[in-house]
């Protein structure tokens, strides 16, 4: 080891008295944890865990992030989670290297700008369908209508119009598949998984699921290939790669690939749309601003501010509050030697709740991101380097899209008190009341 480099047995280490104290640098108010007396950088050793180093020192979490050879992603889902289970570990998000950027190559187009704005009046319409079902003058879940939402954008964007024999049954086997990801049953599997090294016990029901998905994909895939041209006009994700030049995959691997991106977005988009719900709600001059846009017909000022809305949601309430990467060999980041095996965990919400980042950090001003974009450094919502978020355009794009069309015909009640706190019980930052909220006539 170089004289220059510090081992993770020179860094301060958490006694196991403070392993309980970390949940509180993932949930809002991480500048109040106990934990920051041990600096930028401190390690934990749980037993049964590999090493783990926590760091927010920003050089350290520059260098790992670009660092696309040392370090996996995938095998710190497959340790800490049952995402392998879900996705497959041949999905994009478990690969690494060449793999992993041959993968992005291919399915990287259809969330380019070009692409995204193909989608937008599927948006709208999606919202439109869905808005008469919701309450006027009376509190809701806007969690609840958030996942109506998000399946309704998500078939519509990766599988456009489906013919008319596979439609619903596409649609209900979805719904299944979701529905038995979030049951008690499979909860349990997940939360076992890190307590066993990482092994994802078998859970049948949740298979049954992912086989119906898969069958009726593979059906539509099928059907498209007897009749490639006549998808010619379509914008659809299949689409796009069904007898095209990115079509280098078998049908099955397709498919696997078309349920993994419904997945990776379906719960993110639920969740960040009820907080920016919940936070037009909790701050009325911030409705009041998306008031007076769309009053005054300005258009442009409406979409500027529901981005800084997006934003400054994103920041405060990312649905994921950390992100990690796991040593695939001997490495050094920023001076400090990280064993092959040993997992670095970067907190995402301390890095944006701090105020070396971020003036007022924990107050909820859209303001902040008019002038100044996301800082790619700073703002992590959807991580970065190699691995960063393939759909963060998409997301942000449609968040804004969803809400104007939404505030254009509903405001948003103001409430009385603070925003609703995230669940306790919840691996990622999700509304504890579901984003209860009012919405009345405009």
């Amino acid at each position: 080891m170089s004289p220059t480099q510090v081992s993770l047995r020179e860094l301060p280490h958490l006694g196991t008295r403070h392993l309980g104290q970390i949940g509180g640098l993932l949930r809002p108010g991480t500048h109040a944890s106990p934990l920051l007396e041990f600096g930028e950088r401190f390690v934990i050793t749980p037993p049964g865990f590999p090493a783990m180093l926590v760091t927010h020192d920003m050089d350290d979490v520059r260098e790992l992030f670009a660092n696309h050879e040392d370090f996996s992603v995938g095998q710190v889902l497959s340790r800490f989670s049952s995402h392998d289970m879900m996705f497959g570990k041949q999905s994009l998000i478990f690969l690494d290297g060449e793999e992993h950027r041959r993968e992005r190559r291919l399915f990287g187009p259809p969330f380019q700008s070009k692409a995204l704005r193909s989608y937008e009046d599927l948006m709208v319409e999606v919202v439109e369908r869905e808005l008469p079902k919701w309450p006027v003058g009376e509190p809701f879940e806007f969690l609840t209508a958030g996942y109506d939402l998000a399946i309704g954008v998500l078939l519509g964007v990766v599988f456009g119009a489906v013919a008319e024999e596979r439609r619903d049954r596409l649609r209900q086997a979805v719904i299944g598949w979701f529905g038995e990801i979030e049951s008690r049953g499979f909860l349990a599997v997940t939360l076992i998984t890190p307590l066993i090294g990482g092994y994802t016990l078998p859970y049948p029901p949740l298979r049954r699921r992912q086989d119906e998905v898969d069958a009726v994909i593979l059906e539509e895939i099928a059907a498209r290939r007897v009749a490639p041209d006549g998808g010619s006009d379509r914008r659809d994700v299949l689409s796009r790669y069904v007898g095209t030049e990115l079509d280098q995959h078998d049908d099955v691997a397709l498919a696997r690939n078309m349920r993994g991106i419904l997945l990776g977005a379906y719960e993110t988009t639920a969740i960040t749309l009820g907080w920016i719900a919940a936070m037009l709600a909790a701050h009325p001059e911030a409705m009041a601003e998306l008031d007076t846009a769309i009053d005054a017909g300005d258009d442009g000022r409406l979409d500027e501010y529901l981005d800084a809305v997006v934003a400054e949601t994103m920041r405060l309430r990312p649905v994921s509050p950390f992100t990690g990467r796991r040593a695939l060999r001997d490495t050094v980041i920023n001076g400090v030697a990280i064993p092959k095996g040993a997992i670095v965990i970067v907190p995402i919400l301390l890095i944006h709740e701090s105020p070396q980042h971020y003036k007022d950090p924990l107050t909820f001003r859209p303001e902040r991101f008019l002038t100044d974009r996301p800082n790619g450094h700073t703002w992590l919502t959807f991580g970065a380097g190699a691995h960063r978020c393939l759909g963060a355009s998409f997301a942000l794009a449609e968040a804004r899209i969803l809400f104007r069309t939404v505030l254009r015909q509903r405001r948003i009640a103001a409430i009385d008190g603070p925003i609703e706190a995230p669940r306790r019980f919840h691996t990622g930052l999700s509304p504890a009341d579901n984003a209860r909220i009012t919405l009345l006539p405009r």
